[in-house]
């Protein structure tokens, strides 16, 4: 009865043991499928980490870089026409000085020209030289000595003698005048014989062909008997 009794020890020994070691080969099992989920997990972490850090870095490198300083227009003023605060805004012009380019174009009708800056008190070479790039006149006027005085004209003795015009002839001149002979332009120098007249006596002379006498002078339409009487004197008819 005992050896059949160490069997069934022995038996239930090895069944235990059987047991025991599935149960840890099962556990092991079990242990290894969490440790590959686990090991799933932290892998797909580190990537999605990974990707999310290239397209941060991506980002950055395309985002233009941020500008320490904003751009600014040129300045450009017009001094006859810009403000005491707007001539602030250049080099070395202050508020007082402003002030004393504002008064000086008020009291000299404008600038004719940047260089006349120079003229008001307190801008010099220097100030000048520094501002002289952003300001402007328009239509800007500059002067020289020579359009300033007025020529003088040099005193010029004559070379050679001036000719001078005949004066015009006088009836004193010519008489005693031919009416026969005598053009318009003479007898218009007779006493009451304008230019109409004299070609009335042309014109009759070539009717009779020629004056016998003075005194046929009377049938000149325009002329009376007292107007041939002051005419007598100085006429003849040859």
């Amino acid at each position: 009865m005992t050896v059949p009794y160490k069997r069934g020890k022995e038996a239930a020994l090895i069944i235990t043991t059987g047991m025991i070691l599935a149960g840890s080969a099962a556990w092991h099992i079990t242990d290894s499928r969490e440790k590959r989920e686990d090991i799933a997990v932290i892998t797909r972490s580190v990537v999605t980490t990974a990707a999310a850090s290239v397209q941060v870095t991506t980002a950055r490198e395309t985002a233009p870089a941020p500008t320490s300083q904003t751009a600014t227009t040129f300045l450009m003023l017009d001094i006859n026409s810009a403000t005491a605060e707007e001539l602030t805004q250049l080099n070395g012009i202050g508020e007082h000085l402003a002030a004393v380019i504002v008064d000086y174009r008020t009291q000299h009708g404008g600038f004719l020209n940047i260089e006349e800056l120079m003229q008001v008190s307190g801008i010099g070479e220097a100030t000048f030289a520094d501002i002289r790039g952003h300001v402007f006149v328009a239509d800007p006027i500059y002067t020289t000595a020579a359009q300033t005085e007025k020529p003088t004209i040099p005193d010029i003795e004559p070379t050679e003698e001036v000719e001078t015009t005949e004066p015009p002839l006088t009836l004193e001149d010519v008489a005693p005048i031919d009416i026969n002979t005598a053009n318009a332009e003479t007898l218009m120098l007779l006493p009451h014989v304008d230019e109409e007249t004299a070609e009335e006596i042309v014109e009759l002379r070539e009717k009779l062909g020629h004056f016998s006498n003075t005194y046929e002078l009377l049938y000149v339409k325009s002329l009376v008997q007292s107007d041939v009487a002051d005419i007598l004197e100085y006429v003849v008819a040859e």
